[in-house]
């Protein structure tokens, strides 16, 4: 006993820095959970609150489960996930395969970072631009057909291709930062021809075990703009549902209990995720000292990257070339996207509806840009404080703690009903206040900050604790400057999922004049006025895009394999 309170002493700063992000974490996290846990079993009334709301058991779940529609709708929404693991992982795999054959390491990253620029603009951005390319009326590409975003028989399949082009750069540079790594180490060990395949399997396998802590969850935002009435057999989920039932129709008591039957279920597989890619895939997620000793570049954008013996990827003339040739085919596909993006809409002659300079929300662009800024910069702050603990494998509680972080992972971010509720208890509804406390604990950004530590540096702390350093010098000189990198990256990656979101809006605001731009973007699109005059909003959506784009250009060289393995349990 005495052992053990000596060894909680011993670490005692460890205890302090994780204090006031845990209190944090209990105010904005875990009381509004057990709000939500009773409004699963509570007849909700608004003017009576949660608490003062009759219980009635297990009535919301009775009547969930009773829904002629919910077994479809569950049975879509795997259909939806399950399936979009599917197109991704397969497409992933072949354009790693593919840049693994370039023998130029400039070549390849500029492929990359144009694989990823997709993730990088809002969800609600790509779905306009689709709608516009697809509709048969106002796109170049029209024929004068039926709309496929309204036939069953193509909504999914539509899904399935805008979610794996949004995020398919993610897989694809785990999956060559495993590459790089296995044939590094395999080339010091005398292996003269290491695979390729082997390596991007396991990295992919692992991207998709996260994705499974999420089997109930998907792509809301471009779920939300894509879905109507005339596909909901096909595209009605989980997600859109509650949505529905919960904020649109005000059955509080329901929509509660489909968000605790997604978490519950969500939990066990974020439990069960972390513990295999813990167990068996952390070599291939996280390079570490091992691997650089062997002459591994951790891989990332950074366009002054070098090429040829040191860089992991020497290959023969033939797979170089067939390796440009088919990430040059995928790349002709994500620039035609961005060309009806970025470039199409700016061409077009003037209609009879309103100018983009009356419509753009200039204030509000700048004063989000500033919010969501100082909201990343303290969510780093808090993500530094949470992680240190976790380097020290002999730190007392920290299984319970780690516990406790996955926990409240599997809550989610979200705009749920129980926040919704703890916020109007609070008076903050119809203030920006819920728009900017949703980004200040990126639990995920924890578990990244602590991998890339104890890979690459955790020798460095066991000597400094030999050496008799306290816990508070091991912070300052060697946890901080270490991942400083890594901590940047993660603040662009947690910026761009505030600024691209724009659900929040919709579900705390009911005064326009203070939507985020992305909401103000969407609001619009579906205007009476500019739908006389569509390239209005395609402008609009492609202003509203250029931050989140610009960070990834200007900051590449921080969006390493590892910092983007942040990205993979909220796709």
């Amino acid at each position: 006993m005495n052992d053990y309170l000596g060894r909680i002493w011993k670490y005692k700063f460890h205890y302090f820095l994780a204090f006031l992000p845990l209190l944090l974490i209990f105010l904005l996290k875990i009381i509004p959970f057990i709000a939500g846990f009773r409004m699963a079993f509570t007849d909700v009334k608004i003017i009576y609150g949660i608490f003062g709301s009759e219980w009635t058991g297990w009535a919301n779940f009775d009547a969930l489960f009773g829904m002629p529609e919910f077994g479809h709708i569950l049975g879509n929404t795997l259909a939806i996930k399950l399936s979009y693991m599917g197109v991704v992982g397969i497409l992933s795999l072949m354009l790693a395969a593919a840049l693994s054959g370039i023998r130029s390491d400039r070549l390849r990253n500029a492929f990359v970072v144009l694989f990823l620029i997709p993730y990088f603009i809002p969800s609600a951005v790509i779905a306009d631009t689709a709608a516009y390319l697809l509709s048969p009326s106002q796109s170049i590409l029209a024929t004068g057909g039926s709309l496929p975003l309204a036939d069953p028989a193509y909504f999914r399949a539509i899904v399935y291709l805008l979610e794996a082009l949004k995020t398919c750069g993610i897989p694809v540079l785990l999956a060559l930062a495993a590459i790089r790594a296995y044939r590094s180490r395999a080339t010091a060990s005398g292996i003269r021809r290491p695979s390729s395949f082997y390596p991007a399997l396991r990295a992919l396998v692992a991207f998709l075990l996260i994705q499974l802590s999420t089997i109930l969850s998907t792509d809301f935002d471009l779920l939300y703009r894509l879905n109507n009435p005339l596909v909901y057999s096909v595209g009605d989920t989980l997600d859109t549902f509650a949505f529905r039932t919960g904020f649109m129709n005000a059955n509080f008591g329901v929509g509660s209990a489909m968000w605790l039957f997604q978490f519950a279920i969500q939990l066990v597989f974020t439990l069960a995720a972390y513990l295999l890619v813990r167990k068996w895939f952390v070599r291939d997620l996280f390079v570490g000292n091992s691997a650089q000793a062997s002459g591994v570049q951790r891989v990332n954008l950074d366009k002054s990257a070098g090429s040829g013996p040191g860089s992991g990827f020497d290959t023969s003339a033939g797979r170089n070339a067939l390796g440009i040739v088919v990430a040059s085919l995928y790349s002709a596909l994500v620039l035609f996207f961005l060309y009806f993006l970025f470039v199409h809409p700016f061409l077009q002659g003037a209609g009879g509806g309103p100018t983009l300079s009356e419509v753009f929300p200039t204030q509000n662009f700048i004063l989000f840009l500033f919010l969501y800024g100082a909201v990343t910069a303290f969510s780093l702050l808090i993500m530094l404080m949470l992680a240190y603990p976790l380097t020290v494998s002999a730190l007392p509680g920290r299984s319970l703690y780690r516990f406790v972080l996955l926990f409240v992972l599997a809550i989610g971010t979200g705009s749920t009903l129980h926040e919704y509720m703890a916020y109007r208890q609070m008076g903050a509804v119809n203030t920006i206040f819920p728009l900017l406390i949703s980004g200040l604990v990126a639990i995920v950004g924890v578990f990244v900050l602590k991998g890339v530590f104890n890979a690459s540096y955790a020798s460095l702390k066991l000597q400094a604790e030999q050496e008799g350093r306290g816990e508070m010098y091991a912070f300052f000189t060697l946890f901080v400057p270490k991942v400083w990198k890594p901590l940047l990256g993660l603040g662009v990656l947690n910026f761009v999922g505030l600024w691209n979101s724009y659900i929040p809006s919709l579900v705390y605001l009911s005064n326009p004049e203070l939507f985020s731009p992305i909401a103000s973007v969407a609001m619009l699109s579906r205007s009476m006025d500019l739908q006389q005059a569509p390239e209005i909003a395609l402008q609009l959506g492609a202003i509203v895009s250029l931050p989140s784009v610009i960070l990834l250009l200007a900051l590449s060289k921080f969006m390493t394999s590892e910092v983007l393995l942040g990205t993979s349990r909220r796709l």
